[in-house]
């Protein structure tokens, strides 16, 4: 059975408690107001709510479509999607939703992570290894995911509002959702919101159905702040989200025989519940911005075989992090403290092959860092020290620790008015951590006793140049991962070790340009990564690490007008063939290119208050394709395992804010 850990937002909020009290008998005078930037020197580039209503994005592979160095494989099955970026597995990232940790691996065939873009209010993403305020662990960068609250809802002088709204996609999907928000007394806001997504097999571009890839999905949002005075916020946030559906046991594969392995449909659930609890003050005395942040999330996943067995995962972490902010003339000093601890279990083992061990480990992790950003005009230096500690006890007794510094740097010097050129350097540590859960099902599979953390750095070199309304920008970089850990054949273990198996090294850049002149814009992107791993380019079998893909290319437009009422878009992402060597195959095939278009149009006849109507075409043309990213050709199974992209789908939603 599963370890249920206890759900905490309390505990977490009687720790807190103190220091709250003690911020708000120390200032009581009014302080002014500082606005303080809170992105970091390595930020690339964010996805806003109003990006994603454009699109009607209802997964990942919706939400990052537009990014060139993204890529989201898996198919449209929102549960099977992995993201990369810059051929990268998001298992390599550090992922976050309103500061809680989301980044650990349950089952290497589906996501951990499912979320409501429709709650989304930011993404941010830092692209190569991350700056030291990060946190632990950022090999391979960032996702910051914000959700809204109800002071991002509310139109001005309103006490009280409300969303509803309705959407109807033609490759089979419906959905709904419901958000009340509003103001209690003059200093707390509160939200709450509820959706659902139900999708019945969708039709790829040659108008094949895709046989168990339907869903259904239920999210839940809560939210409640309390402004406390003295530029002091208190906010609570809850997030539910459920999917579920009858799916091949191997989620991101297409059914197939095997006498030993079948992959059967089977009904499968995921679950995650996040809570939150975050403090922010100006408490002055050389300290402009404090932030406390505490949660606890917690990931079950559940599968049931047509012999009857019933098995699953859950994964669960809570933390605290503390971030604080001081101006020191031009300059600005960003220091904190982060502490995460995790655990996972198996639900049930019947020991079918002598397994060994307690299906449980747990992990925990703290570090320290401060970061200098220095304007010396026309040059700004950015430097960053980051100290983590970690230790891991797995499912068959072992300990390890591991404990290291991690710098990085950064100078960007202003050339003249127009054009900006960066260089930038990171490095970060991520020691020994859990497995992923699904692997203490079949606990043969054992680590070995000297296995060292991994270890990553970025080297990057890029330019901005900006004019009027015109912007020309690009990077090119190198990166490496060393001590790279995953399982492999070994003599010892009858299931296989785990161990630090080699390095991965990803070069890559990209080109990026827009413009704007009233209404209009447009922009086009370009990039490129090469990952290899041992010296060879990275497979679909590097599950855990990575995968590789053609050069892409983005091309967007837009256009709003009549009193900025109505707004047309059009995009389309375009990635090129490539050749490449499928698992258990000893030629070469070809990952296909494609081009895939999208357009959009939304009409607010009453601005963002009363009634508005969305309508998106995606893969306008019904192009058959599958996305680079997601598992393709096996030659032992002879057969293209991973799922097509849905073909045209029209969908069409209306929505009604009070």
């Amino acid at each position: 059975m599963y370890r249920h850990p206890p759900h905490t937002p309390t505990l977490l909020a009687a720790l807190l408690l103190p220091l709250f009290s003690g911020l708000a008998l120390a200032n009581e005078v009014e302080l002014s107001t500082i606005t303080i930037e809170a992105s970091t020197p390595t930020q690339d580039n964010t996805v806003s709510a109003a990006d994603i209503a454009q699109s009607q994005a209802r997964d990942l592979n919706d939400l990052y479509r537009r990014d060139a160095e993204i890529a989201v494989g898996g198919g449209a099955n929102p549960i099977a999607q992995k993201v990369y970026i810059r051929g990268m597995e998001e298992s390599l990232l550090s992922i976050t939703v309103d500061g809680a940790y989301n980044s650990g691996k349950v089952y290497h065939h589906q996501s951990a992570l499912i979320i409501d873009p429709q709650l989304i209010k930011r993404i941010e993403v830092e692209k190569g290894t991350a700056a030291a305020s990060a946190g632990p662990g950022a090999l391979g960068g960032a996702i910051r995911i914000s959700t809204l609250d109800g002071r991002d809802l509310l139109a001005d002088g309103r006490r009280f509002g409300a969303k509803l709204s309705a959407g109807l996609a033609s490759n089979r999907g419906v959905r709904g959702l419901v958000s009340s928000y509003g103001k209690l007394g003059e200093q707390a806001d509160f939200l709450l919101s509820a959706s659902r997504l139900d999708t019945r097999n969708y039709r790829d571009g040659a108008g094949n159905q895709i046989a168990h890839s339907d869903t259904e999905q239920q999210h839940l949002l809560a939210k409640l702040g309390l402004d406390l005075g003295s530029g002091q916020r208190l906010s609570l946030g809850y997030q539910a989200s459920e999917d579920e559906g009858v799916r091949d046991a191997r989620a991101n594969m297409v059914a197939f025989p095997h006498p030993v392995l079948p992959n059967d449909p089977i009904p499968q659930n995921l679950q995650r519940r996040t809570s939150t609890l975050a403090y922010t003050a100006q408490p002055g005395h050389g300290v402009d911005r404090l932030a406390v942040n505490a949660y606890h999330n917690q990931v079950e996943t559940e599968r049931t075989n047509l012999a009857g067995r019933n098995w699953g995962e859950a994964l669960r972490s809570q933390g605290v992090d503390l971030a604080l902010q001081s101006a020191l003339g031009a300059h600005l000093l960003k220091y904190g403290l982060n502490w995460r601890e995790e655990d996972s279990a198996a639900r049930a083992i019947r020991n079918p092959y002598n397994l060994t061990g307690s299906g449980r480990e747990d992990a925990s992790v703290g570090g320290a860092y401060i970061e200098g950003l220095l304007d010396f005009s026309p040059l700004e230096l950015s430097l960053g020290l980051r100290h983590d500690r970690y230790r891991y006890q797995d499912n068959h007794g072992q300990t390890f620790r591991s404990s290291g510094a991690s710098p990085s740097a950064g100078l960007v010097w202003q050339a003249n008015a127009a054009l900006r050129l960066k260089l930038r350097y990171a490095k970060a540590l991520r020691g020994v951590g859990m497995k992923e859960a699904f692997m203490l099902d079949i606990a043969r599979w054992k680590n070995v006793a000297n296995i060292e953390a991994e270890q990553a750095s970025n080297r990057e070199i890029g330019f901005e140049y900006r004019q009027g309304g015109f912007s020309l920008n690009g990077n090119a970089y190198r990166q490496l991962i060393a001590n790279y850990i995953t399982t492999v054949a070994c003599a010892s273990s009858a299931g296989g070790c785990r161990q630090n198996a080699g390095a991965a090294r990803i070069s890559g850049y990209e080109l990026g340009s827009a413009y704007a002149q009233g209404g209009f814009s447009a922009g086009l992107s370009v990039a490129h990564s090469k990952p290899r791993f041992n010296g060879q380019p990275f497979s679909d079998a590097e599950l855990g690490l990575g995968t590789s893909s053609g050069r892409s290319w983005v091309l967007r437009s837009a256009y709003r007008g009549w009193d900025d009422k109505l707004e047309l878009g059009w995009y389309a992402r375009l990635v090129e063939g490539f050749d490449y060597r499928p698992v258990g195959s000893s030629s070469q095939r070809r990952k296909a290119g494609y081009g895939v278009h999208d357009v959009y149009a939304n009409w607010q006849p009453r601005g963002k208050q009363g009634p508005s109507l969305n309508l998106a075409v995606k893969n306008l043309f019904d192009k058959f394709y599958y996305d680079q990213a997601t598992y393709g050709w096996n030659g032992y199974q002879n057969k293209q395992l991973g799922y097509a992209e849905a073909g045209r789908d029209v969908r069409v939603e209306a929505a009604w804010t009070f």
